[in-house]
């Protein structure tokens, strides 16, 4: 009688995280840039809420110089749930497209559009930035968006 018991609570289990594990995961993101940084390349890290968590993107794109809207080639999505739930995915492809040029060294603002193997991201990237001797530097660059995956 005892081993159906474990039987039948490890069949509950099983179904209960097959059940999780093919659902949607629906979440809002914050982030801000480390390096490496380019202008080709974003790493972003940060924090999701529904479900709490952290989470890191690194997204491979054109040269945001080339024109308004780039195309995005590459890249990978890693979210660790505060359940220990880890969820990647690659980025297959995607925009990202200037939405406020920063006239006068103000901060500069792109729609992103990332298309994963597993769902989509699309949030909003600010380069921050200020004039420094006569230059315009970007002093900080942060992103905040909304993923929603495919669990596996």
């Amino acid at each position: 009688m005892g081993r159906l018991a474990v039987l039948v609570a490890v069949g509950v289990l099983g179904v209960a995280g097959a059940a999780f594990a093919s659902s949607k995961v629906d979440l809002r993101v914050v982030g801000t840039e480390v390096p490496p940084i380019s202008s080709t390349r974003g790493t972003f890290v940060g924090a999701s809420q529904g479900p709490v968590g952290a989470w890191r993107i690194s997204i491979r794109h054109e040269a945001l110089n080339t024109g308004p809207t780039v195309a995005v080639t590459g890249g990978s999505l890693l979210i660790g749930l505060r359940t220990g739930t880890a969820l990647r995915s690659s980025v297959t492809g995607g925009s990202v497209s200037v939405t406020n040029r920063g006239a006068h060294c103000t901060t500069q603002v792109y729609a992103v559009h990332v298309e994963l193997a597993a769902g989509t991201f699309d949030g909003t990237l600010m380069h921050h930035r200020r004039s420094l001797f006569g230059r315009c530097l970007i002093y900080a660059a942060s992103i905040s968006g909304h993923a929603v995956l495919q669990a596996n």
